[in-house]
């Protein structure tokens, strides 16, 4: 089992050629475990899936690092006109 953020474990059922996602506080299932069980087929849909959302996610982030980076911080000391 890897982990994934220190808490999200997954791993393989080799006699199932299942893939396994262990959620800490997911409600266990009939036989008392709290995991996901995927085909390698949906496996490989989810994984894509992740990529796809972490790398917008990531581009989001660093477009809005960038632009904080670019734009000049308000003057504190600027007088009202008036």
């Amino acid at each position: 089992m890897d982990k994934v953020a220190g808490f999200l474990e997954v791993g393989r059922i080799e006699d199932e050629q299942k893939i396994v996602i262990k959620v800490p506080g997911l409600k266990p299932d009939a036989s008392g475990a709290a995991r996901i069980v995927l085909s390698p087929r949906y496996a490989r849909h989810l994984a894509n899936l992740l990529i796809e959302h972490a790398t917008f996610a990531e581009a989001q982030a660093d477009d809005l690092m960038s632009r904080r980076k670019q734009s000049p911080h308000p003057n504190r000391d600027r007088k009202s006109s008036g």
